[in-house]
């Protein structure tokens, strides 16, 4: 049977290793965000079939890789909370990174920053992507009547609707996705 203190040391290496691994995937989601999200944008605005097809999917696929960045984010964030709240204080008189990380607030910055860094990112490309998106005949084909703008209008709001979804999602999650405080 494991005792406490060798559940604790496991929890601990399973929490650093997945740690690890999310930041992996950040590293990848960045990696593919920045270079996906630009060569799909060039390919739809130099070649006129793919506008229409999949123009108006660009601002989808970059609200899913942000979602994709702050869940690793928030994944990251929360081994690190439950090693700062649950592991670290069963190690009585031992002073722990987590806890020792949130009494530093200077040394969480640069998470802060790049966090901060990849939204700015990442809303430029949302709002060119929805700028393509709307360039595309597929949105100028749909017609209500004789209104052929109300097609411009549908895809104005089913983007600004990402958009504040976008916003509302960083507000709410910001503070957990950049520190292991309660």
């Amino acid at each position: 049977m494991m005792t406490k203190h060798e559940f604790l040391r496991e929890q601990f290496i399973t929490l650093r290793d997945e740690i690890k691994a999310t930041k992996q995937r950040s590293f990848l989601i960045v990696f593919f965000g920045l270079i996906a999200v630009p060569l799909i944008s060039y390919l739809a605005v130099t070649n006129r079939d793919a506008l229409t097809y999949a123009g108006p999917l660009l601002p989808f696929l970059v609200l899913i890789i942000t979602v994709l960045f702050f869940a690793e984010q928030n994944a990251l964030m929360r081994c690190g909370h439950f090693i700062r709240s649950v592991v670290e204080p069963s190690v009585p008189e031992t002073a722990g990174w987590e806890a020792w990380l949130e009494s530093r607030p200077e040394l969480r910055r640069m998470d802060k920053y790049f966090a901060a860094c990849f939204m700015i990112v990442f809303f430029v490309f949302y709002f060119f992507s929805v700028y393509i998106a709307l360039s595309s005949d597929l949105w100028k084909s749909f017609r209500f009547g004789n209104k052929q703008d109300y097609g411009l209008y549908a895809g104005g709001v089913t983007y600004a609707i990402g958009a504040v979804w976008m916003v509302m999602t960083l507000v709410h999650h910001w503070t957990y996705c950049t520190t292991t405080r309660d």
